[in-house]
């Protein structure tokens, strides 16, 4: 199984550490770290001023930076490849042995990120292939459950500590894939749905807050957006034409 981080804020969220501790070895998971470093406390002005620019709220900033410190550790540790979720995951019963076939797909791959969250999206049916995991892709989605390599993470950390970013996690995938010319894939299926975007959770980012009314609305909004939009909307169908691969 592969190195797995979770992203977890140290105090006042202890509700998604019991989470995490309770789901993650029902579904086959029993060996993971939290990444504790990188609090709202711990983003010293040096540290903000060294790592940000722009307008990022301090919430959006640690869980940047949460992200930076386990692209750092594997680094460090030189770990060829790691799963990271944050602490909000809601992970399928099956989700250890439907994660074989994308690592299986990934043994030839260098120099990526795979996107495993589903996000109200998916694979639109038209680029799907039978028996085809992995789908190079244009757009990032969210950054609930991501896996990625050694080489991809030296180059994150490299271009991270050279400049300050202006952007979230999720979107800071989206505006840098040219720039670090690393492969971003999405899976189908998806393995990994958040619960800070379904009402299981408030979101200690955006202004979603948890309840059984955001549950439903959720419910619907996601599955309007999963197996219509999706399937539908020519912009997405575009996110997986003609994306550049690369090599080094």
């Amino acid at each position: 199984m592969l190195k797995t981080f979770i992203i977890h804020v140290s105090k006042g969220y202890e509700e998604r550490r019991q989470h995490i501790d309770n789901h993650l070895p029902s579904v086959g998971l029993h060996q993971y770290e939290f990444m504790l470093r990188g609090d709202i406390n711990d983003l010293t002005e040096e540290i903000r001023n060294k790592f940000f620019a722009g307008s990022l709220s301090l919430p959006a900033k640690s869980c940047f930076y949460k992200h930076y410190l386990v692209m750092k550790e594997v680094v460090q540790r030189q770990i060829p490849s790691v799963l990271v979720l944050e602490d909000d995951v809601i992970l399928p019963s099956s989700f250890t042995r439907d994660l074989q076939p994308i690592l299986a797909e990934l043994e030839n791959e260098r120099n990526y990120v795979v996107n495993i969250e589903e996000a109200s999206s998916q694979v639109p049916i038209t680029v799907r292939k039978k028996g085809k995991h992995l789908y190079l892709c244009n757009k990032n989605k969210l950054t609930g459950g991501l896996i990625y390599d050694l080489e991809f993470a030296k180059k994150a950390v490299k271009f991270i500590e050279s400049t300050p970013q202006i952007y979230t996690a999720d979107h800071w995938y989206n505006e840098h894939r040219h720039d670090l010319k690393f492969n971003l894939f999405w899976s189908h299926p998806t393995l990994v749905k958040q619960g800070s975007k379904n009402g299981l959770f408030s979101s200690g980012i955006s202004n979603k807050q948890r309840g059984y009314t955001p549950a439903i609305r959720a419910w619907f909004r996601d599955r309007y957006k999963k197996y219509i939009l999706c399937n539908l909307r020519q912009r997405n169908i575009n996110c997986f034409k003609n994306v550049p691969y690369y090599t080094e």
